[in-house]
């Protein structure tokens, strides 16, 4: 199908498909996007598209979301499971369309309404924002004609499974159209079944794509393919078989099922690749080696070890790096200066990062019962990644075995096998508690409607019986009413208290606040018990454990204070969180506790959240004693200053290692930054910031709040 007949069709998507085929060079439709537009995805029929990474998802909901927006004056949401997705998603999307439709994104702050997004006609969400915003009950949401659940297959996901199997449940109660997006699974009929969708099923890549197995030297694909691979048997398989692919011109990506893994193969890589790199990308790849140490104020032996991988042309990517850290790898690796990247599983759901070659080092990865092989569905979303479009004609997916044994197992398993069904991962008390008290929080519900929801989920529809879930319901019910979250009217309806409203839209565990209000009660908290009781919660898991060399250490600290001694791990973060505070450096934080820059700033977020719950929930319960606490705890948190340097850190341009200059030389607050001489500022932060610092003292945020508490 040509887009001209689309366009011809769909009169609005006149100037659509001239974007189109502007910026991405496509004037004809892939046979499953045909297949889409014939299914009626224009027409507001709810469609799933199943179909392999690479071939032309994102098409179609663009088109369908311009459709409904241009001519069926609807506004559309596009679900997505991560804030990178949906900032790649909105960047892209604004570049193109900026000036025919107005496109919003909204990822983050969970307490926020989400009233501000009618202005919008496009929508791009993280599954948990558009949860939240289900909880503030915004009009617009009656306005909206179009629901994209991007990677939906993630209902098989512990994590974000069930937030997405409501969030799809609650968008088809309300009859919005449904545009599923999904990777291709063994039981795609039983989810279109449960949408009430029609199936776009295909295996169709716009790249061909060979698959196959790696052992002594040689390479058995089940695609014909003419790839031979130089490989030395004293060089790691992963390292030839990367290398061979860059010398053609093309880059790779090597996963591994570890952290370490990722690091110690991008160095090996690395050693390699930096004898075949010209001059003048030498000096490109030195140049943002050095923008990856400037990241933090005090570079991290991970920093400096993805740095000197750069500079040799290759990166390693994983959660525990810095977000600019993944950016910078992301943004370069796309311009073709980084030729490999080794990373952990991931970014397989991650951002558009393909390369010709796909490089799996590892098949199993540590899980509670030991080392596990990954699931196949996994694999193939490894696979998926091979193949550039407008740059290649094919793309190669290659697993490494070690033995003969282990190929016959990994052909049948990978090549051969077909993924995994998706199952709900619903019934859990855990999950459902949150859940039910949203639905609550929305309107009012009898014991029997809360029923008649779950009976629409995929749980329901996938196993028949909810007797299992309803036992759960009701124990909930009993729970949240005890803890006054919700109470009993004359007509049979559970409603939200003012309280369970309020933590209905903070969007914590009920148990989590539960835990929170026993702390409130206490005559006296300390800061310490405080953040490990926050830590101990379900939002901050998982935590690291307290290895044996840390022991004597934390069990030294840890009995004085009267906590549990299952709260150990989360008394350890507690302390690594006082180490932020106290000024100590990302480097001696990772060395002391292996905790990485990426998850501490993950780790850090997550506690501003809970602090910020805490405040509130404290407003309503008339326990307001902990709010300055809380307030100094946020800021410390927030800039890792001792509260000595909070005066100053308000300050623009001014971080935590200027503001201790400033405060160890005299140089305390604002007065006396006005006073201060010219050239000592310049001495202690440089000319730059002390010419902006005379210029204009910009402060951060409003002083009256925080400087209360202060003095």
């Amino acid at each position: 199908m040509h887009l001209s007949e689309v366009s011809g069709r769909y009169g609005a998507l006149g100037k659509v498909v001239e974007r189109i085929s502007e910026h991405d060079k496509v004037t004809e439709l892939y046979p499953p996007q045909a297949e889409a537009i014939k299914a009626g995805v224009l027409d507001g029929e709810n469609v799933l598209l199943s179909i392999p990474t690479a071939s032309g998802k994102t098409l179609v909901a663009e088109l369908a979301a311009l459709n409904c927006i241009l001519a069926r004056k609807k506004k559309a949401i596009y679900v997505v499971p991560l804030r990178a997705l949906a900032s790649e998603k909105y960047h892209d999307w604004k570049l193109k369309y900026g000036d025919l439709v107005r496109i919003g994104i909204s990822t983050g702050d969970f307490d926020s309404s989400g009233a501000s997004l009618e202005n919008f006609d496009l929508i791009i969400v993280t599954i948990e924002k558009m949860d939240s915003i289900m909880r503030h009950t915004p009009s617009w949401i009656n306005e909206v004609g179009l629901a994209i659940l991007d990677e939906v297959h993630l209902i098989d996901s512990v994590n974000r499974g069930p937030t997405l199997e409501i969030v799809a449940t609650q968008l088809k109660d309300l009859g919005i159209q449904i545009l599923a997006l999904s990777a291709t699974v063994e039981n795609s009929d039983a989810v279109a079944g449960w949408l009430k969708a029609k199936l776009v099923e295909s295996n169709f890549r716009p790249i061909k794509l060979s698959r196959g197995i790696f052992l002594k030297g040689e390479i058995d694909f089940m695609e014909k393919s003419d790839l031979k691979i130089e490989h030395n048997s004293k060089t790691e398989p992963s390292v030839s078989i990367a290398m061979d692919v860059v010398k053609s011109g093309a880059q790779s990506l090597v996963f591994t099922n570890t952290r370490k893994g990722a690091e110690t193969e991008a160095e090996r890589i690395g050693e390699k690749l930096y004898a075949t790199t010209d001059t003048k990308e030498k000096k490109e790849l030195h140049r943002i080696a050095e923008k990856i140490l400037e990241v933090l104020d005090t570079p991290t032996s991970q920093c400096k070890r993805l740095a000197g991988c750069i500079s040799n042309g290759t990166a390693f990517h994983h959660a525990g790096l810095h977000a600019k850290q993944r950016e910078l790898v992301e943004k370069h690796f796309k311009e073709n200066l980084i030729k490999v990247i080794c990373a952990t599983p991931t970014l397989a759901a991650g951002v558009n990062l393909p390369a010709k070659r796909v490089v799996i080092r590892d098949y199993k990865r540590f899980s509670t019962f030991g080392q596990e092989p990954i699931p196949v569905l996994e694999i193939h979303q490894m696979f998926g990644r091979a193949g550039r479009p407008k740059y290649d004609k094919e793309g190669e997916a290659v697993l490494i075995a070690k033995t003969e044994s282990e190929f016959e197992q990994l052909w049948d398993l990978y090549i051969d096998g077909k993924p995994e069904d998706i199952t709900s991962k619903l019934g859990v008390e855990p999950i459902l508690r949150m859940h039910i008290l949203g639905l609550i929080a929305q309107m009012p519900r009898t014991k029997n409607s809360l029923y008649e929801f779950f009976e629409k989920t995929f749980y329901a529809h996938q196993y028949g019986n909810t007797e299992g879930i309803e036992n759960l319901i009701n124990k909930i019910l009993d729970q949240l009413f005890e803890w006054e979250f919700i109470d009993y009217s004359e007509k049979e309806r559970f409603g939200c208290t003012k309280l369970g409203m309020r933590v209905a839209q903070l969007y914590i565990d009920p148990l989590t606040a539960k835990e929170m209000i026993e702390l409130l009660k206490r005559e006296k908290v300390d800061d310490m018990v405080l953040l490990t009781v926050l830590s101990d919660t379900a939002e901050m898991r998982p935590l690291l454990a307290v290895r044996v060399s840390e022991e004597a250490e934390v069990y030294e600290q840890f009995e004085k204070f009267e906590l549990e001694e299952e709260q150990l791990m989360a008394f350890k973060n507690a302390q690594i969180f006082f180490d932020w505070m106290g000024e100590i450096t990302d480097d001696k934080i990772m060395e002391r506790w292996n905790m990485p820059p990426g998850t501490l700033r993950t780790k850090l977020d997550i506690a501003d959240w809970l602090l910020y719950g805490i405040s509130e929930i404290g407003k309503i319960v008339g326990r307001e004693k902990l709010e300055g606490k809380v307030v100094i705890l946020r800021k410390r948190l927030k800039y890792g200053v001792k509260k000595e340097l909070l005066p100053l850190i308000r300050i623009r341009d001014i971080g935590r290692v200027r503001a201790r200059k400033l405060f160890d030389a005299g140089i305390q607050g604002v007065e006396d930054i006005q006073k201060a001489k010219m050239d000592v500022l310049v001495k202690l932060v440089g000319q730059k910031t002390a010419e902006k610092l005379k210029e204009r003292l910009e402060i951060k945020e409003e002083k009256s709040e925080l400087q209360k508490y202060i003095e």
